[in-house]
């Protein structure tokens, strides 16, 4: 009599994690998943961070940088869920085309908000999209508004904030800047 042994069956393979989201389609017709962003998201943070231009990094963080460190790119790919969200937009290659992000502030009911989009991607649909995500989100929380600072002269944004009802209030102590602030009890309005 012969006794066989098997080794152990290997256990099953687990179906490939699928970003929960949104498909946004934008205004020239290309798709993105717009979702939260994960730990995975890390090189994704780093490749968009290098497609940005030097002008549009000096708007955003409001002093130039050349990269994305990985430490960096960890430290926004892991989001504290009680302190804030971020949102991503994601190409079918797993690039990240447009990201926005609200650090809450509970004692006021409001939160700190950033927006950087892929400048291929800028002008149809992605920023606003992001937007209005983080003002879902914002009002889920109960909170009132969301704001952000931007460089007085970035008239690109100051413009966007505008057209989605955004007020500007100008910052004595930082005369280079400009807070624009958009209440929640409102839906934002959509670009035309």
């Amino acid at each position: 009599m012969t006794i066989e042994i098997h080794p152990p069956a290997p256990p099953p393979a687990r179906p490939a994690r699928t970003p929960r989201g949104r498909t946004l389609t934008t205004g020239d017709g290309r798709r993105l998943l717009l979702r939260a962003i994960n730990a995975d998201d890390v090189a994704a943070l780093q490749r968009g961070f290098a497609r940005l231009t030097p002008e549009q990094v000096r708007q955003r963080i409001f002093h130039r940088m050349t990269e994305l460190s990985s430490q960096a790119a960890t430290n926004l790919a892991h989001v504290d869920p009680a302190a804030g969200a971020a949102f991503v937009a994601v190409d079918d290659e797993g690039e990240i085309r447009g990201e926005a992000r609200i650090h809450v502030d509970p004692a006021a009911r409001d939160a700190e908000f950033a927006l950087i989009v892929d400048p291929q991607w800028l002008g149809v649909g992605v920023g606003g999209a992001l937007m209005r995500r983080l003002a879902e989100e914002a009002r889920r929380r109960g909170l009132r508004e969301i704001w952000g600072k931007v460089l007085s002269g970035n008239s690109q944004m100051l413009e966007f904030a505008s057209t989605l009802g955004a007020r500007r209030e100008s910052l004595p102590q930082e005369p280079d800047l400009v807070r624009v602030r958009i209440d929640l009890k409102r839906p934002l309005r959509r670009r035309r």
